[in-house]
């Protein structure tokens, strides 16, 4: 009897031996699918099934690239798979390679023609771009798409006047990125011809087109807390970048502030002289209005040509706003010899203010109950005249009919009453 309970156990040994090999199998299978298969596409997929490409990588989802070729190429072996990715597998022979990168150049949006080499072989000061620099996929679009917020910190962050290009050009030079406008203009009656502006040493994109970068890049401390719990007291940006940009894949737009790079617009026209960061719009509203032919009475609005360019309020007052301006700054941007037009419109306009105020005081003078509208609308273009404090120079046409309208309704009514 003591033989077949020998037996029976024995048998029943072989079978949990067998089902525990099976078992181990099983699991050995199920993990070596868990941490291999799960760096395929087609896992991945199951669930990061929003994951879209802009570039080449576009086959990945058809199985042609496993997503471990990109993130974390090094792990081959039955290891997790990392977010980091590294240089070196997207510049493969297999992928983009370095060379064919810096021979082959590529249009991003409407700017001139980037090549990568620029951004890879050089780069100014301390700082050095990873691939994940420009493509970030921060804005959580298209995977590796590059994002213009990217490109608008390193350029227009409040450093760029210390980095340069090789050939030593603040890399917030507008020609570096904006092909030569071929566009022409029709502003009352005559053509304003792009390209003639753009070839003029004295005339820098800046006296007209202004406030298209809304925003500093600033690095602020708050937004250290997002990723991390505690910060250090100091650090210095190199430092910063090397930890975060060299070590690890941080998009620049997680640490710096937003920076925007567009003209500001409202019902779709680009709005004038708006204020930069060097001076408060407020202080100089008069300024302003007459710019843009409107604040006066009697008269429809007329925007001077200038308001209607954009100008720039530093393109005339090179040094402090509300300062005189040199007669030949005119003659950056208009043919020569227009600063004695412009001086010769001044004194003009001097000597009808003071017709004007000569008006007002017989005016006033006289019992003229049926004329109060008149004076007043007279009062108030000739102070806002004197407030704006160019003689003209700001809106000529404006200011001039402005003047004309006022002094000819006050002869009107000075002649009745006599």
């Amino acid at each position: 009897m003591f033989e077949e309970v020998k037996k029976l156990n024995k048998k029943h040994v072989v079978r949990l031996a067998i089902s525990a090999l099976i078992a181990i199998v099983i699991a050995v299978a199920a993990l070596f699918f868990t941490v291999t298969k799960v760096k395929y596409t087609q896992y991945c997929g199951k669930c990061h099934s929003d994951v879209t490409f802009n570039n080449k990588c576009y086959n990945v989802l058809s199985g042609n690239i496993a997503c471990i070729d990109c993130h974390a190429p090094e792990n081959r072996s039955m290891k997790v798979m990392a977010v980091e990715l590294a240089d070196e597998r997207c510049t493969s022979e297999l992928c983009h390679p370095l060379q064919k990168l810096s021979e082959t150049a590529t249009r991003f949006k409407k700017t001139r023609d980037f090549r990568h080499a620029t951004h890879t072989k050089y780069f100014p000061g301390n700082l050095t771009l990873r691939c994940v620099s420009c493509h970030s996929h921060g804005n959580g679009g298209k995977h590796f798409e590059t994002e213009a917020d990217t490109c608008n910190v390193c350029h227009f962050t409040g450093m760029q006047q210390a980095l340069l290009t090789r050939e030593k050009q603040p890399i917030s030079e507008c020609t570096l990125c904006h092909a030569p406008v071929e566009k022409t203009i029709q502003i009352y009656g005559n053509t304003f011809n792009h390209i003639a502006y753009e070839e003029r040493k004295n005339v820098g994109c800046s006296d007209c087109h202004f406030a298209v970068v809304q925003g500093n890049g600033a690095v602020v401390r708050k937004n250290c807390y997002v990723c991390h719990q505690t910060i250090q007291e100091k650090y210095t940006a190199p430092d910063m970048h090397d930890i975060h940009i060299m070590n690890h894949k941080t998009s620049c737009v997680a640490c710096h502030n937003a920076v925007t790079h567009t003209a500001i617009k409202k019902n779709g026209v680009v709005l004038s002289n708006i204020p930069n960061r060097t001076f408060d719009l407020s202080l100089y509203k008069t300024q302003w209005m007459v710019m843009a032919g409107t604040g006066g009475a009697g008269i429809a609005d007329e925007p001077d040509p200038m308001f209607i360019a954009t100008l720039n309020c530093s393109a005339c007052h090179k040094d402090v706003l509300l300062s005189k301006v040199a007669p030949g700054v005119c003659n950056n941007c208009h043919d020569s010899g227009f600063d004695k037009i412009v001086s010769e419109q001044i004194s003009f306009v001097s000597k009808r203010m003071r017709l004007l105020k000569l008006l007002l005081k017989r005016a006033k003078k006289l019992p003229l109950p049926d004329a109060g509208h008149v004076i007043t609308e007279a009062e108030s273009n000739y102070y806002f005249i004197k407030e704006d404090g160019s003689n003209g120079a700001h809106n000529i046409k404006y200011v001039k009919d402005l003047l004309e309208y006022s002094i000819t309704k006050l002869n009107q009514v000075l002649q009745e009453s006599t």
